[in-house]
């Protein structure tokens, strides 16, 4: 169920009704990028532009405010789409976007000025792009130094992030659904991988599946996928994959597909070989304690802050357990010591970034989960071998677990539930695949 044109619309106008009554809001697409020479990355429309819009194409605004819907497009031309492509064109952006008036991007500039006359303030995304900014302060300023005449500008600039990105926060039944598709697709490529990886491929082999799944059911990745194999197991963002996979170590997998906008994000630490040791075995267990009983704690009320501090007491109880640690639990806790193996922090919005738009506090408090939240809870431990206070047993060992929950009235919901996890489950899986490699 992907959005529809009513769905844009009604954010535009919940957007705009939040607005001060005298505003101006204007929203730019995300520019292409340059990779080398005259070649782009593949494109990708920002997120906040979209979602108030639902055009995937660059070189577009939208300005908004109380009695205005103005959006700016490139026109179609024919010379230009042979090279790149059919354009939506200003018609058909007007009829199946639901947008009340389009005008050739091309005038943009030319009018900017007439969209701030008069307006006290300018909601505006500042500080992405220096150039963009120049322009805009420029504009907004030459209104005011013009008040004398009867006309005036904004004297105020302010971020849309805290009316926009707290609409973002809360996914609407259609984002939900995307989300769960994504989640699917997701799953197919994780269990891929537990089903095809065998000692001697290269990390990038294994990459490859995972964008063969995504692509193959119209996704992309949601964000650079994460093939982290020995001791890159213990490298949070290791995103070059190009070790080579040993016998009896693990394979820790971060990826998720995005569907329409939507990402999913989710990891899973299996065995290289058919069965974990029994060292990684006491490691993964741990892990696995703690984000299941974080799973249960995102709920209703609780806060991400309170589902991490869950998670890392059952993660210090077991380091105590292992001999990683030293001293009493309420010490462990206090002095942070278990962060020489668990560094980062629970979970995080998700949405239609992998580190989704919305805040974390408020007024300096921890914010309380709400029905229609999104987030991940990933605990990991990590015992690097350059850690000089990684026990020499488990030096090497990376293990993170995460997966995406919806928060509900009830119990929340893992909508990453499908993806195995559970020890007998993996090893079953991966006994089957080493069997059927022979």
């Amino acid at each position: 169920m992907k959005p529809d044109a009513q769905c844009f619309a009604s954010r535009r106008m919940r957007f705009v009704e939040s607005m001060p009554e005298d505003s101006v809001a204007v929203f730019f697409s995300a520019p292409q990028q340059t990779r080398n020479s005259d070649v782009h990355y593949r494109y990708r429309q920002d997120s906040d532009f979209y979602y108030l819009s639902g055009f995937a194409e660059e070189e577009a605004a939208l300005a908004l405010g109380p009695g205005l819907q103005r959006f700016y497009l490139r026109p179609r031309e024919r010379n230009r789409e042979i090279w790149e492509g059919r354009r939506m064109g200003l018609e058909e952006a007007q009829s199946q976007l639901g947008l009340g008036e389009t005008r050739d991007i091309n005038e943009f500039w030319k009018e900017f000025p007439e969209l701030l006359k008069n307006r006290s303030q300018l909601i505006y995304a500042f500080g992405l792009d220096e150039k963009r900014d120049g322009r805009v302060f420029a504009a907004a300023r030459a209104l005011l130094q013009r008040a004398r005449g009867g006309d005036s500008g904004p004297g105020t600039i302010a971020t849309p992030d805290l009316i926009l990105h707290e609409m973002r926060l809360v996914k609407e039944a259609a984002e939900v659904q995307l989300l769960q598709e994504a989640a699917a697709i997701t799953a197919a490529g994780h269990l891929a991988l537990m089903q095809r990886a065998r000692p001697g491929m290269y990390e990038y082999e294994l990459e490859a599946i995972l964008l063969y799944e995504f692509r193959r059911q119209q996704a992309e990745e949601g964000y650079p996928s994460i093939v982290a194999s020995g001791p890159n197991a213990c490298i949070l963002h290791h995103i070059r994959n190009d070790r080579q996979l040993q016998n009896n170590e693990l394979v820790l997998v971060d990826a998720g597909a995005e569907r329409n906008f939507l990402t999913a994000d989710v990891t899973r630490t299996w065995p290289s070989s058919e069965r974990f040791t029994p060292e990684q075995r006491d490691v993964y267990e741990l892990t696995l304690a703690a984000q299941e009983a974080a799973i249960v704690a995102t709920q209703v009320g609780a806060t991400i802050d309170s589902v991490h501090d869950c998670a890392v007491r059952i993660l210090c109880r077991g380091l105590l357990d292992m001999g990683a640690l030293q001293g009493s639990l309420d010490e462990a806790l206090e002095k942070k010591s278990y962060r020489s193996f668990y560094m980062h922090r629970t979970g995080h919005w998700l949405g239609s970034d992998v580190h989704d738009a919305g805040l974390y506090h408020l007024r300096g408090k921890p914010r309380p989960l709400a029905a229609g939240m999104v987030c991940t809870v990933e605990p990991g431990l990590y015992f690097s071998p350059d850690e000089p206070a990684s026990p020499p047993s488990l030096r090497g060992i990376g293990v993170r677990i995460e997966d995406d929950v919806l928060v509900g009235v009830g119990k929340p919901l893992v909508l990453t539930a499908a993806i195995p996890k559970d020890v007998a489950e993996i090893e079953r899986i991966r006994l089957t695949a080493t069997a059927a490699l022979r």
